[in-house]
């Protein structure tokens, strides 16, 4: 068992690297301005899809977000996420509003395969208030506190479920 939870700030940090080396496959999604996706598998059977929000220049890298399926709820996805931004660009709102954008990529592509519903759910370290804070005012719902599974430590889960066909929230 690791004694750390995931950090996705360590996969920003990864990504950043990458888009620099310029070995990155970036494409923009659709219906959202200045949002790009990175998807690749990082273990066999591990499907991830990467977000971010880039500089002008497109080279550095604003806002950071994977998602990762983990599992089904009620017959529906759920979708993991982790997002993270450079530290000198925190308190702005960017994660907030990634995060949202994410949402509704996610909604849409969950409607184009047959879904009705997707589920979104970001586990926060206990001791990361400005993470809660990010999934507190963009999930709207009550956190449940549990124990990370890879690092056995304090953590809070946010899963929201939300309607395909209306893009609304559950």
């Amino acid at each position: 068992m690791s004694t750390q939870m995931a950090d996705p700030h360590q996969g920003m940090i990864s990504f950043q690297k990458g888009l620099r080396a310029a070995i990155l496959q970036l494409h923009q999604v659709p219906n959202q301005r200045e949002l790009f996706a990175h998807f690749d598998q990082p273990e066999p059977d591990v499907n991830r899809l990467t977000y971010v929000r880039l500089t002008n220049d497109r080279k550095d890298v604003r806002a950071f977000l994977n998602c990762i399926m983990n599992g089904m709820i009620d017959g529906s996805p759920c979708m993991a996420v982790g997002y993270a931004v450079p530290e000198s660009l925190r308190q702005k709102g960017l994660a907030k509003q990634l995060l949202k954008d994410v949402i509704q990529d996610q909604i849409v592509q969950a409607g184009n395969n047959g879904f009705d519903t997707i589920y979104i759910e970001a586990v926060v370290d206990a001791n990361n208030i400005a993470s809660q804070r990010v999934a507190e005012a963009v999930l709207g719902v009550e956190r449940e506190g549990i124990t990370d599974s890879h690092s056995g430590l304090p953590a809070y889960r946010y899963t929201a479920g939300f309607d395909t066909a209306s893009g609304r929230q559950l």
